[in-house]
């Protein structure tokens, strides 16, 4: 094995958490992305509706809701901070908690439910009084 493999596999091993959080913000970041892409066509008729995404944070804004993802890089251990609310108020709610390691959060939905029945409940906790 030569040095550069060592060191890459070396770094593999050591950004293993990070890499798998980097990995799942870009799936969750897209298919976010994929879900403001759908909305464009109400924009016209009136529908108030922002996708904003920086290097480590995706949000979609609809009227007054927002759902959020924030990759949280801690010094313990990094994270995935899915949030909600409305846009008005100071505090929002933490929707989950994805940690690369299950066993940190088991609870969360992501890990219980698997990455689409999860990103579906976010839709939800964030958009669902638009089904009321």
């Amino acid at each position: 094995m030569t040095f550069q493999e060592q060191l890459v596999s070396q770094f593999d091993v050591r950004f293993k958490d990070e890499l798998f959080l980097t990995d799942l913000f870009l799936n969750l970041y897209s298919k976010l992305e994929a879900f403001d892409n759908e909305l464009e066509k109400y924009a016209s008729v009136g529908l108030d509706a922002v996708f904003e995404a920086a290097e480590n944070a995706a949000a979609l804004r609809i009227e007054d809701r927002f759902l959020r993802f924030d990759v949280v890089f801690d010094e313990t251990e990094p994270f995935i901070q899915v949030s909600g609310g409305k846009t008005i108020e100071e505090e929002p709610d933490i929707i989950d908690n994805i940690f690369a390691d299950r066993s940190s959060y088991p609870e969360s939905l992501y890990w219980r439910d698997g990455e689409e029945k999860a990103f579906d409940s976010y839709l939800k906790s964030a958009f669902g009084r638009f089904l009321s």
